[in-house]
């Protein structure tokens, strides 16, 4: 608080009340009280709030303390006008006392935070203001947006406002759609992939909330004031650390660091990842800015590397699996998103750490190309009651997408003259209905299959086509179309029909039958599926972590040529 105060203002005035309305405290920060000798943060204690006034005239006119009855004095000075005025300090800052102890007066410990001699060190804020209530409005409405984003995990009894605003830590919750919590090992000694999935003494287990970001989807890609395009929709990191989930890292784009794809709009659906580490597993340093790994005493490199594989083993997944909701298609996956702009979170919404949220129960595996990968079919989603904004798949993108099987046009029928040829015709279709009955499901609904992949067109499946790739229905329309003077003879014509398709099926599989196998989709089929798909999975993590390598390796390669390009410049001046 004390770097903050010195940040935003020349001097802050800390406002307690410790236990009681007759237990007071006031602390200050001020610039004029430090020197070269030392810091110097003066702190006095009052035990009667009636008497204050009378108490703290007493004690500011102690000559020990004539520096800080300056500073007081300077903050009786209410306009610019004024002239600095002790009694009129001490009169504000014994108002504030009162106020918090009215307002809070069922709770017994209370603190304020009163900033005065503000300053802005942001050049274009400082240009826009003219005035110091401008200044001051615009850090309270920045403090206002900013607070309850760099803190994940303050409890809903304690109770902040900053201006006349008071402050609900819910930031994420209210804004990601799909709000997902699933938990990963990290081992911090040794390297993930010796001994994979068995339990190590140095593993610990990380909480990772993953989401799509409503709002900053929604962003304008350009700069209002001045034209330029700017880049607010990639893949973002947030790390938060200990107990109160305290920001402690911010990257907009991440997608380099997690050796994600980088190109395109691959991952620009406004998605945020957010790591959890409440119970302070990663080494920061001193000033609580950053993740330094190196600061760890052994095995900093080997932590760093597990933690970044299995959050982006996580990430490829988890967009992976909303992409394949609406067929893989990222413009539709952004609309989608962007249809929660306008919505409103419920009220009493818990904080991130006592929500129910969305996760998932999955399989993690070791490929051969020594990668980790998430088994699709293997997934259990288990929607959370809190996760509020949910992305529904559409029938359309359920199907494969892939060529649609095409339907087949039913023959025209035509009356016929010959009624016994019909009775005919009609016992036999019902004969080998019964019997298809055996090779195909259990309801006797003859299913049409799919062709698999990778399966030359030459193998047919079922009776729908013969060895010429002409279906019965056009051997039927054919005979149809024929002279007229075959009509008499339809049923006869039928009959012929189905049993020179059985004649086929002799070629076709080795031996006569009267009902050709009809060879259905079957588990191996599925099984099969599920593998090409993982596959594809597989494939498409190794681009993305191919092409982040190679972005990397150009940017070292054009870092070489500008050194070497120093270098040569160096050499013709010191032979000159």
């Amino acid at each position: 608080m004390k770097q903050a105060a010195a940040s935003l203002s020349d001097m802050t005035f800390v406002l307690v009340k410790n236990g009681s309305n007759e237990e007071l405290e006031l602390g200050i920060v001020a610039r004029v009280l430090q020197n070269e000798v030392g810091c110097f943060l003066p702190c006095f204690k009052f035990n009667d709030l009636k008497n204050l006034s009378k108490k703290m005239t007493e004690v500011f006119k102690q000559s020990q303390y004539a520096s800080v009855a300056k500073c007081v004095a300077e903050y009786g000075k209410v306009t610019t006008d004024d002239v600095p005025s002790l009694d009129k300090g001490i009169e504000r800052l014994c108002k504030h006392f009162g106020d918090i102890c009215k307002k809070f007066h069922n709770n017994p410990y209370v603190f304020e935070v009163i900033l005065d001699k503000v300053h802005d060190r942001n050049s274009k804020q400082a240009s826009r203001a003219r005035d110091k209530q401008a200044t001051v409005a615009e850090i309270i409405k920045t403090l206002q947006n900013d607070i309850p984003m760099r803190y994940l995990h303050i409890d809903e009894t304690f109770k902040f406002s900053v201006g006349k605003k008071e402050l609900t830590f819910r930031y994420w919750q209210d804004r990601l759609v799909e709000f997902t919590e699933i938990e990963i090992p990290v081992r911090s000694k040794t390297p993930w992939h010796k001994d994979f999935g068995e339990d190590i003494p140095d593993q610990y287990w990380l909480r990772i909330f993953l989401g799509f970001d409503r709002f900053r989807i929604a962003e304008s890609d350009v700069e209002p004031e001045t034209g330029i395009k700017k880049a607010n929709k990639q893949c973002s990191l947030y790390i938060y650390s200990r107990m109160s989930g305290r920001l402690i890292l911010r990257e907009k784009d991440c997608r380099v660091r997690l050796k994600l794809s980088a190109g395109g709009t691959e991952f620009c659906q406004a998605l945020t990842v957010i790591i959890d580490d409440v119970d302070g597993h990663l080494p920061i340093n001193p000033t609580k800015q950053d993740v330094v790994f190196s600061n760890q005493s052994q095995g900093g490199d080997t932590h760093e590397e597990n933690l970044y594989t299995m959050i982006r083993t996580v990430v490829a997944f988890y967009y992976s699996h909303h992409k394949k909701k609406y067929g893989g298609k990222k413009n539709i996956l952004t609309s989608k998103i962007s249809q929660f702009v306008d919505r409103e979170l419920p009220d009493g919404m818990k904080s991130c750490a006592n929500c129910k949220l969305t996760t998932y129960k999955a399989e993690w595996k070791q490929t051969n190309t020594n990668m980790i990968r998430v088994e699709h079919s293997k997934t259990v989603e288990v929607p959370g009651v809190d996760t509020v904004f949910r992305l529904l798949p559409e029938e359309k993108a359920l199907q494969s997408p892939g060529r649609a099987a095409r339907k087949r046009k039913p023959p025209p029928t035509k009356k016929n003259s010959n009624p016994e040829a019909e009775e005919e015709l009609e016992a036999t279709n019902k004969k080998r209905s019964k019997k298809d009955t055996k090779h195909h499901s259990p309801t006797g609904m003859r299913s049409t299959p799919t062709r698999a992949a990778g399966r030359p067109k030459k193998y047919g499946y079922g009776d729908d086509s013969d060895d010429n790739g002409q279906s019965d229905s056009e051997d039927t329309s054919s005979e149809e179309r024929g002279d007229k003077d075959k009509t008499k003879n339809v049923g006869k014509s039928c009959l012929d029909l189905c049993m020179s398709s059985d004649d086929e099926s002799e070629s076709r599989y080795g031996k006569k039958s009267r009902n050709p196998k009809v060879i259905s989709p079957g588990p191996k089929g599925k099984d099969s599926n599920e593998a090409l798909e993982n596959r594809i999975d597989e494939l498409e993590i190794e681009n993305s972590i191919l092409k982040a390598k190679t972005e990397t390796l150009q940017e070292e390669l054009k870092a070489a040529k500008r050194n070497i390009r120093m270098l040569e410049r160096e050499m013709k001046r010191a032979e000159e």
